[in-house]
């Protein structure tokens, strides 16, 4: 951004429902240059399109799926090919908005960009993402294509017995509709996607001049190799060991270690990896550090969406510490407290929650605690 551009930036912020012409007038430009420099601002992303809305200073966009899930979990002796009694749930899930909620109820600046349908179920969505308090100003919906769902049959036992995912709205999220979103990716001071998105728009967007640091999610071993375009412009990639395995197009039975697996990453240009391993914990690496964590005893009443609060506690710790093992052990306590949750997202989740719940972990990990605890109570 060169000074020029620097100064109509400061006057709409003093100005903001000023017109070009009153703005040319108090810079002493002509009318067509500021419409000029104004586009250009909108197009880097200092500007989000008509009005002058600005972006706020630490924003997070997370671009992904958002789903409705319901589901069904009989109360007595499951029968195939039967009707059974039971109870049936709704939420709201998909890997992206989950990621969303996680930021938002940690205490983020958080938007979705998203897409559902013109129903019962998208209306559903939305009103959930304010009342967690995700921005919904992204969340675009679709005149033609139902809302992503999820159902799924639980027995007696809450074991699956069976599921149907109706999610064919996010192939939908194309570059072409996208297009109208640029300057939003553009302004994010963090950009998190997931590998739900089709390969062309991952392709899309590794070809977008983006300022933020890019976080991904793998999702799962079929989808993981969407993310391949992506790679060099990935800051911190989040996998499981069979998702690095897709990624690297290595068969299952490939017996590479972690640690390899993680430098053959990197090698492919991501910034940083964060590899989970289940209960054995999981593990960091970049260019100069690799760091296994273990995880704390717990509880679990559902391993339901404990990937998705790994990566939301690795984002919201990049602005709480510089130092990548309290991050790491930040993101952590997040999973475990969504393991101890039978909820995809722990309505207990907060900063304050996790520090309090985890305080001897952490401490380990050499996090923070009383810092964060002095500006607490400023």
């Amino acid at each position: 951004m060169n000074d020029l551009e620097r100064k109509i930036l400061t006057a709409i912020k003093q100005q903001p429902m000023a017109t070009q012409q009153e703005l040319a007038a108090a810079l002493q430009l002509s009318r067509e240059s500021v419409a000029g420099y104004i586009s250009r601002l909108t197009q880097k992303g200092a500007i989000l399109g008509k009005g002058y809305i600005l972006p706020n200073a630490n924003n997070i966009v997370v671009l992904g799926g958002a789903n409705v899930d319901l589901t069904g979990t009989s109360t007595a002796n499951f029968r195939m090919g039967d009707s059974n009694p039971g109870v049936v749930n709704q939420s709201a899930g998909g890997v992206g908005r989950n990621i969303a909620e996680n930021l938002a109820r940690l205490g983020n600046d958080v938007s979705m960009l998203s897409l559902v349908g013109h129903d019962h179920r998208g209306r559903f969505l939305i009103e959930h993402a304010r009342e967690v308090g995700i921005s919904t100003d992204d969340i675009i919906q679709h005149p033609d294509f139902a809302t992503s769902s999820y159902l799924a049959m639980n027995n007696e036992q809450g074991e699956l017995v069976g599921a149907i995912a109706d999610m064919a709205i996010i192939d939908q999220l194309t570059p072409a509709l996208l297009a109208d979103k640029l300057p939003r990716l553009q302004a994010a001071t963090t950009l998190v996607v997931e590998a739900n998105l089709l390969p062309e728009t991952l392709s899309w967007l590794a070809q977008q001049k983006l300022s933020a640091p890019i976080i991904a999610d793998a999702v799962s071993a079929a989808k993981a190799p969407r993310l391949i375009p992506l790679l060099a412009k990935i800051d911190v990639l989040k996998v499981n060991r069979f998702e690095a395995l897709a990624i690297l197009k290595k068969p299952e039975t490939d017996s590479s270690s972690v640690e390899q697996l993680i430098d053959e990453l990197l090698a492919q240009g991501v910034g940083s990896v964060l590899l989970s391993l289940a209960e054995q914990g999981v593990m960091y690496g970049d260019a100069e550090h690799k760091y296994l964590q273990s995880v704390p005893a717990c509880q679990i009443a559902s391993d339901t969406g404990a990937g998705d609060a790994l990566i939301a506690g690795y984002v919201h710790s990049l602005k709480l510490t510089e130092q990548i093992k309290p991050r790491l052990g930040f993101a952590i306590a997040c999973a475990v407290a969504t393991l101890e949750s039978k909820d995809a997202v722990s309505t207990l989740l907060t900063e304050t929650y996790v520090c309090q719940r985890f305080a001897d972990f952490l401490t380990t990990t050499e996090f923070p605690l009383t810092e964060l605890e002095s500006h607490s109570n400023e």
